[in-house]
């Protein structure tokens, strides 16, 4: 009875364990769609990372300047001994002392309000880095899965190009061998057959790099093949006029958004005259909490305060230097901001003409790709009449193959172009989705 216990045991397991692989294989085999891609690269794509990183350095130090205006609070504690002479004694004396106070620089040739109006400029700057690195992350990982999905899409019309040249060869070869064709025929199918064989080859190698590509930003395990599914394209206004397009790109291009900012702080960071060259005004509390001094001496303070005004001028032509350096920095950001601004708007010109070629081919190759499965179809029953030659029929095959090739191509280099655009339009991330709370 024990014993079949067990076996029925042993048997509840294995048939648990198998069902867990079973479900393991499915759910390892269901096809990426592009939203759960994102989510998965996104979390852990390193320059996304570093931006978010970057930006939460930047606001801290941002708190650090802001709490540059506000005073410092202490307190100072004295415990000592000295030997004081008071003719004609001479006193040993013992000090316990405790005393709070208040410092705050009131007047540092206001480049305090300049470094924290900088600072500002510094954060937006930062987080308009993230909001570029989370937009190119997306074109990153939509352009690695549309490039799987290509290759999917024309590994599958390649197995079935290969499928319909084996039948023909087998076919050609079995006529061959009952003398109703010549060898030469028997040669060519098979000739096609071996040409059809490497195309596939070559394209399962590049659907084979592609996954590997995909698998990496997944974060997927060494040698995983994922699947893709299908995705839409990301919708773009072809019709917008280019000065319209370039007002957009101004207002949501991080790109473009942060070299404007770093621009603003540089210049804010430059003064009419060096605050060097200006007083320093300091308000100074003091307010003591005890005082052990044995034997006392004649006068001891209570509290006090004091407003010091220090004017110290350097002399070795420092701060001259320091403002040329800062003009010099803003006239670099301003040289990166027109880079920015011609790069922008040559890659967008670029791909919107791009875009505009690919959508008016699309509806012209998915005709021809018709029109090619009816002319395959009939010049099948026309070699089947024998009004149509092998070669013939084989050269239809291989035509229809390159059309169908120019067409999945086309789409591909359509989905390129339409996720550049919308990249540097600065708003990819918010139409996938992924765009972070508080960023535009």
């Amino acid at each position: 009875m024990a014993r079949r216990v067990l076996v029925a045991a042993a048997l509840c397991l294995a048939w648990l364990a198998g069902t867990a692989m079973a479900q393991a294989e499915v759910q390892a085999e269901a096809a990426w769609t592009l939203p759960r891609a994102l989510d998965q690269a996104l979390a852990r794509d390193a320059r996304v990372a570093g931006a978010r990183a970057n930006a939460q350095a930047v606001r801290a130090q941002q708190r650090q300047a802001d709490g540059r205006l506000w005073p410092s609070a202490g307190v100072r504690l004295t415990h000592g001994r000295s030997s004081d002479r008071d003719p004609p004694f001479v006193l040993e004396r013992t000090t316990r002392r405790g005393e709070a106070f208040v410092r705050w620089n009131l007047f540092n040739g206001l480049e305090d309000q300049r470094q924290i109006a900088a600072q500002g400029f510094d954060a937006i700057a930062a987080e308009a880095d993230l909001l570029q690195a989370l937009d190119e992350a997306c074109e990153r990982i939509a352009a690695a899965y549309y490039t799987l999905l290509r290759q999917q899409h024309l590994a599958g019309l390649a197995r079935e190009r290969l499928r319909e040249v084996e039948r023909l060869a087998a076919r050609v070869a079995s006529q061959a061998a009952l003398g109703k064709t010549s060898d030469a025929d028997a040669q060519l199918a098979d000739a096609s057959r071996i040409d059809a064989q490497l195309a596939l080859q070559g394209i399962e190698a590049e659907r084979r790099a592609a996954q590997a590509r995909l698998s990496v930003l997944l974060g997927l395990a060494q040698g995983a093949a994922p699947r893709v599914a299908d995705a839409p394209l990301p919708p773009i206004d072809a019709g917008l006029d280019l000065q319209a397009w370039a007002g957009q790109a101004e207002r949501q291009n991080g790109q473009w958004l942060a070299a404007a900012a770093r621009v603003a702080g540089a210049r804010r960071r430059m003064a009419g005259i060096a605050p060097e060259y200006l007083p320093r005004l300091d308000l100074d509390l003091r307010r003591s909490l005890y005082d052990r001094t044995d034997p006392q001496p004649t006068t001891a303070q209570r509290h006090g305060w004091s407003v010091g005004v220090t004017w110290e001028v350097p002399l070795g032509g420092a701060p001259r230097a320091r403002q040329d350096e800062l003009r010099a920095r803003a006239e670099l950001a301003e040289a990166e901001l027109q880079r920015v601004r011609d790069e922008v708007q040559a890659d967008a010109g670029a791909a919107r003409e791009q875009a505009r070629q690919t959508a008016s081919a699309a509806p012209q190759l998915a005709q021809q790709r018709q029109r090619w499965e009816l002319v395959v179809r009939a010049s099948e029953l026309q070699f089947d009449a024998g009004r149509r030659s092998l070669m013939q029929l084989i050269d239809q095959y291989d035509r229809r193959f390159g059309v169908q090739q120019r067409d999945i191509d086309n789409a591909w280099q359509q989905a390129e172009a339409h996720l550049r655009l919308r990249r540097l339009a600065g708003d990819l991330a918010e139409w996938f989705g992924v765009l972070e709370s508080g960023g535009r």
